[in-house]
């Protein structure tokens, strides 16, 4: 390969890691960046649409059986955390999935609501789920975290991945 080519492909390589890595997300065009551990996740699945004004993840902790996706839109839609926590939870709310244990409540950067599902189609699942959302300059973002046999064990792993969440 020759230098122009070598030069070339550095370039394009340094531009696709300053747009996101493995704990760190950042839009096409804006100031700021969307950070959360996830060093024990395989990403599955890394995208942006066409005209970049939507990026979606979706990643697992294969050890601990921990799904996460993460969703970011632009929106014309005014409004902060807790208005894009309501947004998407009227359209979340109405799946056919039972939601037991429901709170809502705010970190200092997030809205965060959770619920259980004993019970699905006559099968026991234990299943666990956090949305956590976030809004920055016209952009919502929703990050959710889940398991199917979820335990009291599995609460400290839930709680490491929610508070490395952060914008810069």
């Amino acid at each position: 390969m020759n230098t122009k080519n070598l030069l070339i492909l550095l370039l394009l390589l340094n531009s696709v890691s300053n747009v996101f890595s493995q704990n760190t997300f950042k839009m096409p065009k804006e100031n700021w960046n969307l950070e959360i551990n996830l060093d024990d996740f395989e990403i599955k699945k890394e995208e942006f649409s066409p005209d970049n004004t939507m990026f979606q993840l979706s990643a697992i902790d294969s050890k601990n059986q921990i799904n996460l996706s993460i969703f970011i839109e632009k929106t014309e839609l005014k409004g902060d955390k807790e208005q894009c926590r309501e947004f998407y939870w009227n359209k979340a709310k109405n799946s056919p999935l039972a939601k037991e244990n429901l709170k809502k409540y705010e970190m200092e950067n997030l809205a965060i609501i959770e619920h259980d599902t004993k019970e699905y189609n006559g099968q026991i699942v234990n299943f666990h789920s956090l949305n956590a959302y976030l809004a920055k300059n016209g952009y919502w973002i929703d990050i959710h975290i889940s398991k199917v046999g979820f335990t009291k064990k599995d609460e400290k792993t839930f709680k490491i991945i929610t508070e490395s969440i952060n914008l810069n």
